[in-house]
């Protein structure tokens, strides 16, 4: 099976996947619900591929996210 490959949506360039480059977060997904208040079946979804470091730069405060002292499995 090809490596499936991922492009930031942010800075338009391609993704590392490799875990000596990325530390491993990388490609990160970034999931928009729109209507999010609405019933599910109302509701759409789309996901969007990026760099963390990119995603990161984008937020008002980056300090919201900490990614970095998780744990696979983890959910915030």
């Amino acid at each position: 099976m090809d490596d499936i490959s991922f492009a930031c949506c942010f800075c338009g360039e391609g993704i590392e996947t490799d875990p000596d480059v990325s530390r491993g977060l990388d490609p990160c997904a970034v999931l928009v619900i729109a209507n999010w208040r609405e019933p599910e079946p109302r509701q759409l979804a789309q996901q969007f591929f990026c760099h963390l470091h990119c995603f990161k730069g984008k937020m008002r405060d980056a300090t919201y996210m900490d990614l970095d002292s998780m744990e696979p499995g983890d959910q915030a």
